[in-house]
Formats: structure tokens, sequence, C-alpha cells
């Protein structure tokens, strides 16, 4: 059918012959004696939990100098989550937006939008459809491959140089573990809303395989997730949630010998989002009636080689480098009522897109005493990209940084961080200097004060710089003289976890987070030709928030609340001073598990409020008037039983309170008032599955 046939029924082919070796794997280890039981360590690894974001090297929560949010492995298990997308979603500070149009989902992060939040993978940038790590699409990462995720909020573009503005997400993904041979594999069903079936519903599998032995390591995983869309209200062959159908695969190889260590990965993406159109008479000949489909192709290949020597207790140094091959494809089609022909449509309405990225990242830790350690690295970035909706001919942007931060200790409870980062890029004029100081102080054991400056920034992607997009209702361009975005952001926090024996742990914190926004970039329109619109620098931003968050791990129980209230920016108040500054919303969570030891069985609540959101608007009367979105609740309850020792059952009901359009409305009357409606969710559904995971020891 398309240009990517063959490249798909080899993917498939790979994932059903993986499935084939996982049975017959299945079936020897279950008559086998030599079998080892996955021990259940959330509560370990809950209180000596280890980061590596931003790090000189990995250490523990406590002792990092910046404030770091984790999710465990175990976490994303209990939730039975299907993308990422669905643990995110739980955390405060983080919202999404759907584009049911795409498939895709934007994410805001400290009030900022998803281009200021720096998408990781084992610490290196992903790419996405603005040609950078701008505007990813988290449910595009395999959920199955995922150890850990680090969320740091606040600018990190000293240390991951652009569009870390509002903070970084690491994924951090499995490796090959303490065992030689691990066999895993998952089988994942669930409605939507209520709608089921054969090409309804969701239908996800996993397989996965690793073996270690002294030096060495290898393993990888294929997964297939398909999502058949949401009918609900739409008639014919119209969908108001996209079909998606994805295939992944990883894999990854390493070598550790003495103080020399290397890895290769890679991660690849097959993805395809169908838009089905209803039956019109909007082609010739009038006497045939003809649908308009569109089918959004995505392709992406990611590879890392990372490598590191530790020369001695006082140097060590690592490389990291990445490629990674993108492409987005609009396939648009034309199918025949009365004929069944599927005719390809005007060229106008088909694109093609194809992005790639470089980047390698080196860095070197000097030790000059027991008290000041330095860190000089360099970044380089090489992206180019070209497509119908970019200025013809290969657009290309390179990115060359030096970076430098030091740790200072001059005692055991002060530790100072101050950092600079010096970038030259060959397009736009970037910040000459971009400087940052942390600073975390121990109170007391217990009680620990972290406080941070920083200067952000985000550069204008390759879309922003060379767009080009024509058709019958919009003229759009990119902006070659864009300057990148500028922050100055403060932070802080208090955290109260106190060293106790007593059968109680439990970590108390508040924090706080202040940013402001120079260079902002938006479209303008022509107000002589309302189709016509170019992308400016156009305006400031800022936010602000405060954080209240506890957790307790007490015998069986395991509980975690949160509440944040946070500021987003209303940009007419910028003409219009007698306006706010800033819009304020809530958002309260809320995590509750409880286990039976003695029958397997693992029961877990996640909940979070999301508060009405007011913002500021223009009605058909041109009016400025302040609207609101209404608050809404998501919460997913579900079940883990062990059914075997290799074996585990998920079941639940995702999105307990049937949460799918939230409206926006202004208290008016007539042409006065304004209303609008957001797409959240697609209603309460029910999932089961099953987690299959083999360990042989060496």
């Amino acid at each position: 059918m398309m240009n990517n046939s063959l490249y798909q029924q080899t993917f498939a082919s790979a994932i059903e012959l993986s499935m084939k070796i996982l049975l017959a794997i299945t079936v020897f280890v279950l008559t086998s004696t030599n079998i080892l039981a996955q021990e259940d360590t959330s509560r370990s690894r809950e209180l000596n939990e280890v980061v590596v974001t931003g790090q000189y090297k990995p250490q523990s929560i406590k002792n990092s100098v910046y404030q770091v949010r984790t999710i465990s492995k175990e976490r994303i298990q209990k939730q039975a989550a299907t993308k990422l997308q669905d643990v995110l979603n739980n955390e405060l500070n983080i919202r999404f937006s759907q584009d049911l149009a795409t498939g895709g989902s934007d994410i805001t992060m400290m009030g900022l939008k998803g281009q200021n939040v720096k998408i990781l993978v084992d610490g290196m940038p992903m790419t996405g459809r603005q040609g950078t790590s701008n505007e990813i699409n988290i449910n595009q990462i395999d959920i199955n491959s995922i150890e850990r995720i680090e969320i740091v909020e606040g600018p990190m573009s000293v240390i991951y140089g652009a569009d870390a503005l509002a903070g970084v997400i690491n994924i951090i993904t499995k490796k090959g573990g303490s065992k030689k041979w691990n066999v895993n594999a998952r089988i994942h069903e669930e409605t939507v809303g209520n709608e089921y079936g054969i090409k309804q519903g969701i239908h996800n599998q996993y397989a996965g395989l690793s073996w270690r032995n002294k030096r060495w390591e290898i393993g990888g995983g294929f997964g297939h997730n398909y999502f058949g869309g949401w009918k609900d209200t739409a008639i014919a062959r119209e969908l108001v949630w996209h079909k998606k159908d994805q295939r992944l695969a990883n894999g990854f190889i390493g070598y550790t010998h003495g103080k020399f260590n290397i890895r290769y990965r890679f991660d690849g993406l097959d993805e395809i989002i169908t838009n089905p159109g209803n039956f019109v008479n909007d082609y010739q000949p009038a006497a045939d009636t003809l649908a308009f489909d569109e089918e959004y192709l995505t392709n992406r290949l990611m590879q890392q080689l990372q490598a590191s020597y530790f020369f001695n207790s006082n140097l060590s140094v690592q490389a990291q480098a990445a490629y990674t091959s993108y492409s987005r494809q609009v396939y648009s089609t034309t199918i025949s009522k009365h004929t069944g022909r599927v005719s390809l449509a005007p060229a106008s309405e088909q694109s093609l897109d194809e992005f790639n990225g470089f980047t390698f990242r080196g860095t070197a830790l000097y030790r000059l005493s027991t008290i000041v350690s330095f860190q000089p690295g360099i970044d380089i970035n090489l992206e180019n990209g070209e497509g119908q909706r970019l200025k013809a001919g290969k657009n290309s942007i390179s990115d060359f940084a030096f970076f430098l931060t030091s740790e200072i200790t001059p005692s055991s409870k002060l530790n100072i961080r101050p950092g600079i980062r010096v970038i030259r890029n060959s397009v736009y004029n970037a910040p000459p200097i971009i400087p940052s100081i942390n600073a975390k102080w121990a109170l007391s054991p217990s009680l620990d004060l972290r406080a941070a400056y920083a200067k952000g920034f985000r550069s204008p992607s390759l879309r922003e710089l060379y767009f080009d997009f024509h058709d019958t209702n919009h003229d759009i361009y990119g902006n070659p003289d864009l300057k990148a975005e500028q922050s100055n952001s403060v932070t802080g926090s208090l955290t109260w976890k106190p060293t106790t024996t007593k059968p109680i742990a439990f970590t108390t914190a508040i924090s706080v987070f202040y940013n402001d926004v120079d260079n902002l970039i938006d479209y303008v329109y022509d107000p002589n030709n309302t189709r016509k619109a170019i992308l400016v620098n156009v305006a400031k931003s800022k936010t602000r928030g405060v954080n209240l968050t506890g957790s307790a791990i007490h015998k069986k129980w395991n509980v975690a609340l949160g509440a944040s209230y946070t500021g987003f920016f209303n940009s007419y108040s910028l003409d219009d001073k007698e306006l706010p500054e800033l819009q304020w919303s809530p958002e309260v969570n809320a995590n509750m598990g409880y286990t039976f030891s003695k029958i397997g069985l693992d029961v877990n609540l996640f909940y979070k409020l999301t508060g009405k959101k007011p913002r500021y608007a223009v009605n058909s009367s041109q009016q400025i008037v302040l609207t609101e979105m209404n608050a809404y609740h998501m919460a997913d309850f579900t079940v883990n039983q062990r059914l075997h020792k290799m074996v585990l059952l998920n079941a639940g009901v995702r999105n307990l309170f049937d949460v799918d359009r939230i409206r926006s409305s202004v208290a008016g009357s007539g042409v006065h008032t304004v209303d609008g409606t957001a797409n959240i969710a697609y209603g309460r559904s029910f999932f089961a599955g099953l987690v299959f995971n083999w360990e042989k020891k060496k």
C-alpha cells in the first residue's frame, strides 16, 4: 500500500517470531526446577532511590543538589500503564492536552509549554516532529523498556542545553540486570470507554530477553500497541479519537572490563495513525460518492553509543553520541463508495518531512581536592531536515557548546554547584553565556534546604525557522531571524525526611518556583490577510508555583499525597495593565497502595484533581473576557495478583470518574458568551493483562 509496507511486514514477522520463541521458553521454564521468583523490592527502592540526571555520579536523592522526582518500574507496573502519559499525568505540575487530529498529546510543566521540556532517553535528547527535541510525543516511547523516570523541575540548560527551560524528563531504560538470563513478556487488553472488539479497544503485546556474563550483556525487545480509536458520537466512518497502530523495537549490547565500559542501544518506532472520513461529493465525478482518508506515518530510529573510563578516584571521562533519523508522512487517499477503489489524493494533501539529528556529549570529572571538583564538557548538536512543509532544500542547524560546573563541599552539610555554558549556533543568536548556581544545605540530619538560580533558553526549532505551509485556508511561514527564548528562574525546596528506625518511613517537602521568560515565540497574523501568519518573538511570559508533597510507608501500606498551586501567564496583560498577569490553578494528587503478602495481592489507587484553570480569551464581539476550564478528577484503580512465581495478573479500572470532555465558559449572554470543549480522555475503561518474568542466576 505504501513505501513503509515492507518495513512493517518485516517488523510484524520479527514480533511474531519473538512471541513463538517466548512461548517455547515459557514451556521450558515452567517444567524447570531452577527458577527464581521476582522479589518485590519497592519498599527498599523508595527508601534508597539513586538518581543520575545531572549528577557527577549516581547518588541518592537525599544527596542530590537538585530536587529530583523518580518513578520506578514497580510504580509503572502497579499502574498497569500502557503509555508514558498514563504515568506522568498523575504527577503534580504536569498536564496534557490531546491533539485528536494527529493522535499526539502536548505536555506542560511548571506552567510552560512542552517545547520547554527536555525529553531524554538515557541522558540523550530525542528527535520529534519539530526537528529537535521540541514537542516530543511521549506516547511514542516504549513503556515496557523503562527502568525508571527521573524528573528535574527548573532550567537545566547549563548541563543539557536548549529546550530544558522548564526542566528535564529523563527516561532510564532497562539494562541487563544482575541475572544471567531474563525473559519478560506482557499481554494487555483494555476497553476504550465502552468499546471493545477485535478492531476496537487496546490490544498490546511485548516480549523481551536479556543475557549477561562477567563482562558482556545483551538484550532487546519487541512490542505491538494497537488502539482501535474511539467512536463515541462520531457518525458513519469517522472517529472522535483516531486509530493508532504502533510497532516498537529496542536492543542493546554492553561490555565492561575493569575501569572501562561501553554500551550501544537502539530504539525503533513504526506508527500509523488513521483518520477516516465520511463519504461526500467533494471530488469529481459528481455521480460518485467519495471519502477522504488520511494516514499519519511516523518512523524513528534512535541509536546511542556511550562509553566511560575511570583513570583513578580523582579523574574519569565519559562520552555519549546519539544519531536519530525521523520521518513523518501525511498519506491522503480517496475511496469510492460505489466501487471501493482507492486513489491517491491531490499532491497538495500529501507531505513528507524528514529530520536527522546527531548529538555528541563529552565530559570529564576531575576531583581537585576533597572540597572542590570540576566537570568540564562539550556538546555538539547537528540537525537537518527537508520536506514539503519546510523551505525548499535541506535546512540545517549546527550548535556547539562548552560547559563547566563545579561542586564545592566546604563541609558535609553544604554543597554548592555553580555552572556556565557558552554557545555558538550557526543560525540564531544564541545567548552568549548561560549561568546557574545550585546549593543544598543540610540543616539537620533530617532537614535539607535546596535553592537555585538558573538562566534557561529554548532554541527555535527547524520547523519554526523554516516552516513553509500553504493550503486553501493557511499561508504559514517560519522565520530564520528568530531569537532564542530565554528565562530567569529561581527555585527552592525544603525536605524533611526523619532518620528513624520506627516502622513508619515518611518524607515531606515544600517547594516553590519562579520563571520569567523573554522572546516568547508565537504566530502573528497579517491584519490585512487573516490566512497569513509568521512566527516571531512576540512577548514575555512568566509562571509561579508552590508544591507540597508527602509520602509514607508503613508495613503493608504505601501512601503519597501532594498539592500544587500554579500561576499561568495571561498574555493580554501586556497590553491591558488592569488585567492580572497570572491566573492560578490548583492540583491535588494521591497514590495509595496496600499489599496482602500471604496471597500475593497488591491493590492501588492513583488519583489526581486538576483544578479550574482560568484564562483570558477574545469572544465573538472581539472583547477580552475571563473564561474558566472546569476542574476534573482522574483516578485509576488497579489490582495485581501473583498467580505464579513468574506470572502476575493485573486488572482494574482506568478513569474511574468517566471523564471525556471538559467545557470552558464565561458568564454572559448572547454573543458575549464564550465556551469551548477540551478533549481529556475517552471515558471509563476496564483492563486486564498478564506479566511474565523469568530469571536465572549466574
